[in-house]
């Protein structure tokens, strides 16, 4: 007997939706973050069916809030850079220079006045972003793009001399106090807590950076997501993968400063022990994981494994199926 054949999402149907989804807004609830497009993305490169982008799509508007119309006006960076009700003007602002420069151009742009604040609203910016580049849509990567603008947190930093290898360099914010925050705080509220406290900034940007810096601080967050399952990390190993996406663009080849500076607050923010090793090897293929998180509601669950899968593929690890796998457990 045959068997019937689920026809798989398709790119023409990824856009139909983010086309549509432009009308949401890029946050609900206040501070949270509109995550529907980016596991759109993720859904149809894990190879998820027609159906179920679709199905997915249906349950997450549902979650959502519509955009507030606004008039965008010109934009003054000085002054609007990280004003959230800033998003209609950074979005026309952005669909303005992609118009004018083409996404490559508009993006290289905008990653130069950008990557210091790549923590903003918990690394969303960065991740909507990297999942616009992937997806190919140019309404979603200014939709991204503002998002990231309108949340801009740059965090303070001091002279980045002498450098820290990366050991040293955890062993070094280890050593500072915890700032206090209230009880059940955002992630951004407690990285900019930890961007606040004294001493961070003579650290935070001492952290030595090379040609392998990025898949270093990419691999910590998935050892030790493997090991804690640590929410906050999780964002850290998916904007990991957002940056390497974005490195074509980079103003620079080094590693943006502003992104481990950002990681060093994302890790402080935690409260988890940075793992340097695995827990345990993974047990799981990828094809059963892939399928796995394809069937999940979970739009953080479907993200980090794409990113991971997709990092496995660029630095092969085990640490990759392992962080997969402490997300969906058997």
């Amino acid at each position: 007997m045959l068997m019937k054949t689920i026809a798989p999402a398709s790119i023409a149907q990824l856009h139909h939706l983010l086309d549509a989804g432009q009308a949401l807004s890029a946050t609900y609830r206040g501070q949270m973050s509109n995550h529907l497009p980016m596991a759109q993305q993720a859904l149809l490169e894990l190879g998820a069916s027609a159906a179920r982008l679709q199905a997915f799509t249906e349950a997450g508007e549902a979650q959502l809030e519509p955009r507030v119309a606004a008039r965008p006006a010109r934009i003054v960076v000085e002054r609007d850079l990280g004003r959230a009700d800033s998003d209609a003007t950074w979005r026309a602002h952005f669909a303005a220079r992609i118009a004018e420069l083409g996404s490559g151009g508009a993006l290289r742009e905008a990653l130069a006045l950008l990557l210091p604040g790549a923590g903003a609203i918990a690394f969303h910016g960065v991740l909507r972003t990297g999942h616009a580049v992937l997806a190919g849509h140019e309404g979603e990567l200014a939709a991204g793009l503002a998002h990231w603008a309108s949340h801009f947190m740059p965090l303070a930093t001091a002279d980045a001399s002498p450098p820290l290898d990366l050991l040293d360099w955890l062993q070094a914010l280890a050593t500072l106090p915890r700032p206090a925050y209230p009880s059940g705080s955002f992630i951004t509220g407690r990285m900019q807590a930890w961007g606040d406290s004294p001493g961070f900034a003579a650290i935070a940007g001492r952290l030595r950076h090379g040609p392998d810096t990025l898949r270093d601080l990419a691999l910590l967050a998935a050892r030790t997501y493997a090991a804690t399952g640590n929410f906050t990390v999780l964002h850290l190993l998916t904007a990991g993968h957002a940056m390497s996406v974005l490195q074509p663009w980079w103003p620079s080849p080094e590693l943006p400063r502003g992104f481990s500076i950002a990681a060093a607050a994302g890790l402080l923010a935690s409260g988890a022990a940075p793992a340097l090793a695995l827990d345990r090897p993974p047990s799981r293929p990828w094809p059963a994981l892939i399928s796995a998180a394809c069937a999940q509601d979970d739009a953080h669950v479907i993200k980090l494994t794409h990113a991971a899968w997709r990092l496995g593929r660029r630095w092969p690890d085990p640490a990759w199926r392992r962080a997969v796998e402490r997300a969906i457990p058997v």
